[in-house]
């Protein structure tokens, strides 16, 4: 046989082995173009719709005319469901981080009471506190179905005062706390005020000066869908454990004391200013901060005690944050944001400046994935102010036994650690707590008066209920306790 013949007879032998190869190769093509396919149909799916939002409303009431509307822009908003309460719509367009009210309402759950209660004893701050109540009663539209002022003090004009206030809305009652034992007045309070099980308690301190206008409904929500949570506290400014956190977020500004003030440009009740666009800017020379023990030297003073009454005012220069004083904060309930006045005054007059800009959502700390964000900070066993908290009547009364000889660290450490219960913070909650017993030179400010020409002009337009003018004899109101609140202070008194 020829040599040629067997030539032909390997080829047509090697064709089972070369088809074999080429269905290999055809195999590995086919599972790759398939499994691209899949990712790409996966990924398009798994998009949320794209919807456009047509509307930005402030987290801020403003009565003085509807702000510009906004430019339309795309947005991807979760469906709003009253279980979305700790879910934040945040826009990060410039001017719309705050949340949208618009399009995430909160209604309040059918059958359920909520009371507050406030650890009255100053009529001066206490005037603010009261506009923002006023405005969260259930009768304005609110969530409150009761305020409790529980009075722990003896000065006749801070019961007074507290009595009438008491006296001007249906849903108020004035409690007097009888200070039996001497010291126990904040536990007469927590005995006498926090007596229905089923009930959410939202304690507050007296000197709080602002209140967000969803701060109340959010934390509310926040603490009925976390069954597990002792309590929820707001997001309060001028909190120690938590100017830390809004320092690192961003929602504090460079601001400096004028240290030369002049009387004539300070904000005042009379000439209603309150607006950190009004301010000048700082324009001294290389700003160099003294140590926060010695910060009354600024001043030309010898002692804390002679510092003169000041406003603070923004150097406009975000490279100078890092030399003023929030740059000492620290993540301490006891830290410099309690001991410190300088801290608070910085916080203080950057919230008002957030205010104006409508810029609340520099204090929110959302995390998570669009469909499952969350605005939450758990303390996970730190210790936080209780300024403006809500807490279940039940945890309250199972536990009386356990609250001294110190509340706070009782409802905020202790407790939590015994019962395997969380402490969070509702962020989307803001609101701002004046001061605390170490910062008594926030009195040598005009934060105060500035807050209240805020709430004046914007809250309660020429309403708010001065203390001054309502203790003088002349201009006193009939005080016209209604029939219910008289009968709450008998009936928790007696028991």
């Amino acid at each position: 046989m020829d040599l040629a013949d067997f030539k032909s007879l390997r080829r047509w032998g090697d064709l089972p082995r070369r088809f074999s190869h080429l269905s290999r190769m055809a195999y590995m093509v086919f599972l790759a173009v398939t499994g691209l396919f899949l990712v790409t149909l996966s990924w398009v799916f798994l998009q949320p719709p794209a919807v456009v939002s047509t509307s930005s409303s402030s987290s801020l009431e403003h009565a003085a005319g509807k702000a510009p509307a906004a430019t339309p822009t795309i947005a991807y908003d979760p469906t709003p469901t009253p279980e979305l309460s700790s879910v934040t719509i945040h826009h990060s367009d410039e001017g719309t981080s705050h949340v949208d009210h618009s399009a995430t309402p909160l209604v309040k759950p059918d059958g359920m009471r909520i009371v507050g209660v406030i650890f009255y004893g100053r009529r001066d701050r206490a005037s603010l506190l009261e506009c923002y109540l006023r405005k969260n009663l259930v009768s304005y539209g609110g969530w409150l179905d009761e305020v409790i002022w529980a009075a722990n003090t003896e000065d006749t004009d801070d019961l007074t005062y507290g009595e009438h206030i008491a006296g001007t809305q249906n849903e108020y009652t004035f409690l007097p706390i009888r200070n039996e034992n001497g010291g126990d007045g904040y536990m007469n309070i927590y005995r006498h005020a926090f007596t229905e099980p089923d009930t959410i308690y939202v304690k507050m301190d007296d000197d709080v000066v602002f209140i967000d206008q969803s701060a109340i409904p959010r934390v509310v929500m926040t603490l009925v869908n976390n069954p597990r949570a002792l309590l929820v506290s707001s997001n309060v400014v001028n909190n120690p454990a938590l100017g830390w956190v809004h320092y690192h977020m961003g929602a504090v500004h460079p601001y400096v004391p004028e240290v030369r003030p002049n009387g004539d440009n300070l904000a005042s009740k009379q000439n209603g200013i309150w607006r950190a666009s009004e301010l000048p800017s700082w324009s001294g020379a290389e700003w160099e901060m003294p140590e926060l023990d010695h910060f009354y030297s600024l001043f030309g003073v010898n002692d804390r005690t002679n510092v003169p009454l000041h406003r603070w005012i923004p150097t406009r220069n975000l490279s100078l944050l890092y030399k003023t004083p929030v740059a000492k904060s620290e993540y301490n309930a006891f830290g410099n944001n309690l001991h410190f006045w300088p801290l608070a005054a910085q916080a203080h007059y950057s919230l008002l400046q957030n205010i104006e800009d409508r810029r609340l959502g520099r204090y929110f700390m959302v995390h998570g994935s669009d469909e499952e964000a969350v605005s939450t900070w758990d303390m996970n066993g730190s210790r936080i102010s209780i300024n403006f908290m809500v807490i279940k009547g039940k945890d309250i009364i199972d536990n009386l036994s356990n609250l001294q000889p110190d509340d706070e660290q009782r409802l905020t450490v202790d407790l939590p650690t015994m019962l395997n219960r969380a402490v969070l913070v509702e962020t989307t909650s803001v609101v701002s707590h004046f001061s605390f017993g170490p910062q008594k030179n926030l009195a040598k400010t005009d934060i105060l008066a500035r807050y209240h020409n805020y709430a004046n002009q914007n809250i309660c337009p020429n309403a708010i209920l001065e203390p001054e003018i309502l203790l003088t004899t002349d201009k006193m109101p009939e005080l016209t306790l209604n029939s219910a609140s008289t009968l709450n202070i008998e009936t928790r008194l007696e028991t």
